[in-house]
């Protein structure tokens, strides 16, 4: 079996209509983030600019050469993330950080969810970092005010790459990591779902997977070893990322258990204001008990019950995960009943 994994392939491009939920050039200038519909999508000023002048080379690099001189300016002026949101898709780590921690008095997280700087955008400067979040003046003024301010972002996917543990600890060793981790069957299933609906993928799981056991460990050996580029993690990665203790097993090199909550997403669909609370007790925050309105990152009722996945194959998973699943309670010492 073939699969063509040429980036240029329709598959990687989301279709128009499940776009039409990005930020309107009025939202970018004022930064107001929507959270009405579930695929709302924040778009900032130089995002919106990069994207309507991406055909003109001339105009885009000068754009990108002033952005750079503004980020060196004004960069050194803003803080760094007292928390990370890590979690390798389809974890609820976009519900979390939109609609319950974004609601807190004192959480400003950043404005971009998925800065993703740690993975594939760390050949950019620090300063460039820091602009995503509140500057060293809006913190000063709060703390006048008595308020405390803590900001972060959600990047889930820094936990699939080995080298990001490393990259953090050298920048931000202090910070603190918010884990969410699903079901590994309920996360592969839906991870599928996800990319056949956004028509980045048309191959039937089983073949995927296929696919994945024979050529994943060639392509990641790639991805990681690509230290100086801005390289991607393997598209088709579906039981990959869904070992968890293989990933976890690297950060702990890097970082002690104590700087790790660690959330179970079936818990958190669940009971959404238990699990965002256990979080404000890790970041040392008052408990919250908001009365949630929007819908971003909740999938609504019935959008992929179109895609049949046959029974073998949901076998498969669990009988494939079952050996990781303990690997992974033995090395956080804590066990969720995914059975």
């Amino acid at each position: 079996m073939i699969i063509n994994m040429d980036e240029n392939d329709d598959r990687y491009i989301i279709p128009k209509d499940q776009r039409k939920n990005s930020s309107s050039w009025l939202d970018a200038i004022l930064g107001r983030i929507r959270t009405d519909e579930f695929d709302n999508f924040y778009e900032n000023l130089p995002t919106k600019l990069s994207h309507k002048f991406y055909k003109n080379t001339r105009i885009s690099n000068l754009l990108k050469l002033f952005y750079k001189l503004y980020c060196e300016i004004f960069g050194p002026f803003h803080v760094l993330p007292d928390f990370l949101i890590l979690g390798p898709g389809a974890c609820g780590t976009t519900s979390m950080l939109e609609l319950y921690l974004r609601s807190h008095k004192d959480i400003l997280p950043s404005k971009i969810n998925e800065i993703t700087y740690f993975n594939n955008k760390h050949k950019n400067s620090i300063n460039w970092y820091k602009l995503f979040f509140p500057s060293i003046f809006t913190k000063k003024f709060r703390k006048i005010l008595g308020k405390k301010t803590l900001t972060g972002e959600a990047s889930g996917n820094y936990i699939l790459n080995p080298n990001s543990p490393k990259r953090i600890k050298e920048i931000i060793p202090k910070v603190k990591f918010i884990v969410m981790l699903r079901n590994p069957v309920d996360r592969t299933l839906s991870h599928y779902k996800r990319r056949i609906r956004n028509k980045r993928e048309t191959k039937s799981l089983d073949d995927l997977i296929e696919y994945e056991l024979n050529n994943f460990e060639k392509e990641f050996a790639n991805y990681v070893n690509n230290e100086n580029s801005i390289s991607l993690y393997p598209a088709i990665s579906y039981l990959s990322r869904s070992k968890y203790s293989q990933q976890l097993e690297t950060w702990f090199k890097y970082f002690p258990l104590d700087q790790f909550l660690f959330i179970n997403s079936n818990d958190y669909f669940k009971n959404p204001l238990k699990e965002y609370n256990r979080i404000l007790d890790f970041l040392e925050l008052p408990s919250h008990y908001p009365d949630i309105k929007g819908k971003r990152g909740i999938s609504p009722p019935g959008l992929y019950d179109k895609i049949i996945i046959p029974p073998k194959t949901i076998q498969f998973l669990n009988d494939y995960f079952a050996s990781w699943n303990q690997k992974l309670f033995n090395l956080i010492k804590v066990k969720y009943d995914w059975s």
